[in-house]
């Protein structure tokens, strides 16, 4: 009898646990670590972001709404820091970091949640972005103070569209070591797609080769290449995803607050 019961309680765990599964977004958590707006700014990764269901720190900036099979990223108005994200990492669990020659892709399917509005207007929001980074005989070749760079790629809700912002180098002189420099690539005029996604889901897909990024939401494409994107090619890089919101200034708005939705999420290169 008492193996009997045993069974059954395996089976009932088991059966809860596929259960559970089966409600829960597509996304595997083994190449990422989860930076949450507590406090300062506070990390996850491994066994502890596995956990994130059970963890009370990590569920009030993520977690899962069974409703719908989405994982839910949220910053509230009340944080200082004000990003909930999602940052790649490799296998060793140390920084990813991948070039354009030898490419990438990420594709997922999301759509915004709550997000505060100021007057008219709803607060922007950053949901992906490509970061870059130096390499380390990069950071002592222009005597630079640590591995940050530019980010190639930032991509935003903007009152129900989705806007792109790039790099381009600041001048087309800068050539050798300088090209290595944060300050000698500055933002791009910037690119709004024609569909309107408003508050539906929608599937973003990126794809880095060579020279070469396209970016489509829903098929609608934008092609960036070129002499910026070759030279990019310099840097390492890596993929971010989550919930950004910005005010209208290069500082963070201080009463933002939204949510961003994600159904899948996957990464190749």
């Amino acid at each position: 009898m008492k193996k009997i019961r045993t069974y059954l309680l395996l089976l009932f765990t088991s059966a809860s646990f596929i259960s559970h599964a089966q409600k829960v977004a597509k996304i595997d958590l083994t190449l990422w670590k989860l930076t949450i707006p507590a406090g300062t700014v506070t990390t996850f990764k491994g066994q502890k972001l596995f956990d994130y269901s059970e963890n009370l720190d990590i569920q009030k900036f993520m977690f899962n709404d069974l409703n719908d099979k989405s994982l839910v990223f949220f910053v509230n108005p009340s944080t200082k820091a004000k990003k909930t994200e999602l940052k790649e990492q490799n296998s060793f669990g140390g920084d990813a970091g991948w070039t354009f020659k030898q490419g990438a892709s990420l594709k997922t399917v999301l759509k915004m949640g709550e997000v505060s509005k100021k007057d008219a207007d709803y607060a922007r929001v950053i949901f992906v972005q490509i970061g870059g980074r130096l390499k380390e005989e990069q950071v002592s070749l222009i005597g630079a103070k640590d591995k940050k760079a530019p980010s190639i790629l930032k991509v935003y809700w903007d009152n129900g569209y989705v806007k792109l912002r790039s790099k381009r180098i600041a001048n087309p002189s800068i050539s050798g070591n300088d090209l290595l420099k944060e300050e000698s690539w500055i933002d791009d005029d910037g690119f709004t797609f024609k569909k309107q996604v408003g508050f539906d889901k929608f599937t973003l897909q990126i794809v880095i080769k060579e020279g070469k990024m396209e970016v489509s939401v829903d098929g609608e494409k934008k092609v960036y290449s070129g002499d910026n994107y070759e030279k990019w090619g310099l840097f390492d890089n890596y993929f971010t995803v989550g919930c950004n919101p910005q005010s209208d200034t290069t500082s963070d708005d201080a009463g933002a607050s939204a949510k961003v939705k994600y159904y899948s999420l996957e990464v190749a290169h």
